[in-house]
């Protein structure tokens, strides 16, 4: 049984299922927002041996039928709209997900991908310093809080520069949510340089663009396409900005180097599955621009299907190699 750890309005997760359904294959999908709601969870340790279960209105999985897992997008618990108490919600929230924590922790099975692993892969700094060491170009960054090496940075590269956030690129201010995509840092900047003070800020030699990379990894298999983000003027830096449909895709074959290179890239991370993304320079150079462990690709197969990323992670989970 393949267990689908992820949330209801994960649409990946609804494409993917698509195609279990379609091949008969058994899964579960837990959607962790629904726990201890309407989702009950049984763990004991005995002599050692843990066992227990997943059990919700449709379906009961027990711990030892679970043969792999795709982790995909939990979100936090909902409590149940019959706690109306603020401190005692906090609680329920804070105590789901230390026993969530836990039992991803305590399944001993093969996981796309393992969700510690997950975590450690997200940082960008050891993500720089990780294909770094497997031989993947990367370009001058710089994070700091302090304001003078900041501007002594963009000066030695005549501030052709970006800004990008370390983590949180989404910001809520009471009901509006608003983006924090890539951003080139001109002299007209100058004078807000004094509230690097306030945070730490990653800036980053501005890459110039033959093209836009996205190189999709699912165990050893390699898929990757080029974005065409220098066609409109609003994704020319972040290509992010612009829904992925209105961008011209197409599928890119890079040398057999930099595909070895994607692949021990994912696998020094310990993860199973990896959503690069690279720049081809003007001079021919493939730079490393980030990886997103658990990144998005539903829409890279909508718009090209010859570009099979579903069926190669079914087959991962079903033959955990």
């Amino acid at each position: 049984m393949i267990l689908i750890i992820t949330n209801r309005q994960d649409q990946t997760a609804d494409f993917l299922i698509v195609e279990l359904k379609r091949r008969k294959i058994d899964y579960f999908r837990f959607n962790t927002e629904d726990f201890p709601k309407s989702i009950s969870i049984h763990w004991l340790i005995r002599d050692g041996v843990i066992s227990g279960f997943i059990n919700s209105p449709k379906l009961k999985l027990n711990f030892k039928d679970i043969t792999s897992i795709w982790y995909r997008r939990p979100i936090r618990s909902i409590p149940d709209s019959e706690i109306l108490d603020p401190e005692t919600q906090n609680f329920i929230i804070d105590e789901s997900s230390a026993f969530l924590e836990g039992l991803w922790k305590t399944l001993k099975c093969f996981w796309v991908s393992n969700p510690d692993s997950i975590r450690i892969a997200e940082n960008k700094m050891f993500q720089l310093q990780v294909a770094s060491d497997v031989g993947f170009i990367t370009w001058p960054t710089l994070i700091t809080n302090d304001p003078i090496l900041a501007r002594n940075f963009c000066t030695d590269f005549q501030f052709d520069v970006v800004y990008k956030t370390l983590k949180k690129g989404k910001l809520l201010r009471g009901d509006e949510q608003s983006f924090i995509f890539t951003n080139r840092v001109g002299n007209d900047k100058a004078d807000k340089f004094d509230n690097i003070k306030f945070a730490p800020t990653l800036l980053q030699k501005y890459i110039h663009k033959n093209k836009e990379l996205r190189i999709t990894v699912v165990g050893n298999k390699v898929f990757t396409i080029e974005i065409d983000s220098q066609s409109t003027q609003s994704a020319v830096h972040d290509w992010r900005r612009v829904m992925n449909g209105n961008l011209p895709h197409k599928i890119f074959n890079p040398p057999v180097e930099v595909e070895m290179k994607c692949v021990q890239l994912v696998r020094n991370l310990g993860l199973q599955f990896g959503a690069i993304d690279l720049i081809l320079t003007p001079d021919n150079e493939f730079v490393f621009v980030e990886i997103n462990p658990n990144g998005q690709w539903a829409w890279i197969q909508q718009l090209l299907p010859d570009i099979l990323i579903r069926e190669s992670l079914i087959n991962l989970l079903l033959n955990q190699e």
